[in-house]
């Protein structure tokens, strides 16, 4: 056993958290919360992970439509005891949902430097959440004593799926929340890309969310910097404010879109301090991690990171045991030898690539016949940057940008990336806005045609040292798609979608390729 303190190897930038700085903090710019576990004051030995008894029983998640109800019985029980758990146990479903708040809204400063520890739009964004819902699955079989219990995962991504389980809508047990939207409860489809309500049909809604789910996993995150989040290190100048394609949405939208309309942050699902309250959350999680397997698979492990400061990061969770264990990123890439899997389900968003709303060539000649005209506010420019300086551009109304394309350098293995930088939020509302490419009509701006490059969903959360944003969305497949990817500049769109774009400024878009 040893201490919390200094576990980085010399040299590294690892991040992890020091235990004893515990400190209210800010979800909202008006709400102070403390999510701080009892005695955090007093460093409290720690135990290394050990991976599970290989030949224990490989605990198989299946999705939360399609489980039976023996299956609902033992979890029931299971989480009827954790809630019954006093809160100095940390087995107690208060403790296990405050993780969520301890290390999401800046409780922590990291180990040797007087900075916030923080998961969210960051490359630990994926392994930190498996490691929370991987000590939570384990300790509820431990409560029930059954070692083989496995949570199940709400597959949204799935026609099937994409309503809120029965499991959660049952009022007599224990997976039932009051904190939700009452107007997206069953038979109500979820919107994985959502804004505001858009009263379509199930078949409907269902198509757009397979088209983005194509985008967000497929043509929008062949590099892993872009499904992944960027490269967080650790000290005063290693954070950065990059989120990865899943985290954004269906991730990000679908946590507000559960959220109860009738709470100021829409608590519970919607805020940092709160989501872990709602038993959905793990099976929500569930599927995001998931969709990280489907992802490295679809890739063929090749987009895998052996970056050393992502594999030394390191956090802290109570086992089954309640001993504190601590567990690296490198520990949590194998998900057999962490002993679980997930049943398959056929994911036939895998064959929704979107298609052009208009002819590429009659496109192209529409917009070039606008801009001569003066018909479109585009701000044109020569480099392959525009930048608004000092303060940024607020995003108010709809704008469209002009920029460089072509470099004659740029290699084959190179992804072409539409990069909105220094996005500054402002306030506690929810910000959504999204991206277009050489897009000709407003009126068809939906994930379900190829002019879509991606979107930006903003889960709003206080963080000590919040910096500016950026945006990454890959559009290499796009550009060949819309016949545009030999062309020397392109007309990118941003759409805001919600009113607190007006409070939203974006320092400037640019192109970028990516190795």
């Amino acid at each position: 056993m040893g201490s919390p303190e200094d576990c980085n190897k010399r040299g590294l930038k690892a991040v992890g958290p020091n235990m004893t700085t515990c400190h209210p903090s800010y979800d909202r710019s008006d709400l102070l919360v403390n999510c701080c576990p009892p005695g955090f004051q007093s460093p409290v030995p720690f135990v290394d992970f050990q991976f599970p008894d290989p030949q224990s029983p490989l605990r198989i998640r299946r999705p939360a439509h399609a489980v039976d109800a023996d299956f609902l019985a033992k979890y029931d029980k299971a989480l009827s005891i954790m809630k019954s758990l006093l809160h100095d146990d940390p087995r107690s479903f208060s403790r296990q949902a405050n993780l969520h708040c301890l290390f999401c809204t800046g409780t922590y400063h990291q180990q040797n430097y007087n900075a916030p520890v923080n998961i969210h739009r960051t490359w630990l964004f994926f392994s930190w959440h498996r490691m929370m819902i991987y000590f939570h699955e384990r300790i509820i079989g431990s409560l029930i004593g059954d070692e083989t219990f496995a949570l199940s995962y709400w597959a949204w991504d799935i026609p099937e799926g994409m309503v809120i389980p029965d499991m959660y809508i049952n009022k007599s047990s224990s997976f039932f929340h009051t904190q939700r939207d009452a107007s997206h409860l069953p038979p109500n489809t979820a919107d994985l890309n959502y804004v505001s309500d858009t009263n379509l049909g199930r078949e409907d809604q269902s198509d757009i969310n397979l088209s983005f789910m194509y985008n967000q996993m497929v043509s929008g995150a062949r590099k892993t910097e872009l499904f992944m989040g960027c490269k967080y290190k650790a000290g005063t100048e290693g954070y950065c404010d990059g989120p990865g394609t899943i985290e954004l949405a269906p991730h990000n939208a679908l946590h507000t879109w559960v959220g109860s309309n009738l709470n100021p942050g829409r608590e519970d699902m919607c805020s940092f301090y709160s989501a872990g309250r709602d038993p959905i959350f793990y099976a929500h999680h569930s599927n995001i991690d998931r969709l990280w397997e489907v992802w490295r698979e679809v890739n063929k492990y090749q987009l895998d990171t052996t970056d050393p400061d992502w594999l030394e990061s390191f956090f802290f969770f109570y086992d089954e045991n309640m001993r504190l264990v601590r567990i690296k990123v490198g520990d949590v890439l194998d998900i057999i030898k962490l002993g679980y899997s997930y049943e398959h389900v056929h994911c036939p968003w895998l064959n929704k690539r979107p298609k052009p709303s208009f002819s590429p060539k009659l496109a192209r000649q529409m917009l070039k016949a606008k801009e001569k005209e003066n018909k479109l506010q585009i701000l044109s420019t020569h480099f392959s940057s525009l930048d608004f300086e000092p303060h940024g551009r607020a995003l108010d109304a709809s704008l469209t940008v002009k920029v460089r394309n072509h470099q004659s350098k740029k290699e084959k293995e190179e992804e072409n990336v539409i990069v909105v930088h220094g996005i500054e939020v402002k306030g506690d509302a929810y910000v959504k806005f999204e991206v277009y490419v050489n897009l000709v009509d407003e009126s068809k701006i939906s994930p379900k045609f190829r002019e879509f490059a991606g979107t930006f969903a903003h889960i709003p959360g206080v963080v000590a040292n919040k910096r500016k944003i950026d945006l990454k969305l890959g559009v290499s497949e796009l550009l060949e798609e819309l016949e545009a990817d030999q062309d020397e500049s392109i007309w990118v769109t941003l759409l805001p979608r919600t009113p607190s774009c007006s409070n939203t400024t974006i320092g400037g878009v640019r192109m970028e390729y990516i190795k």
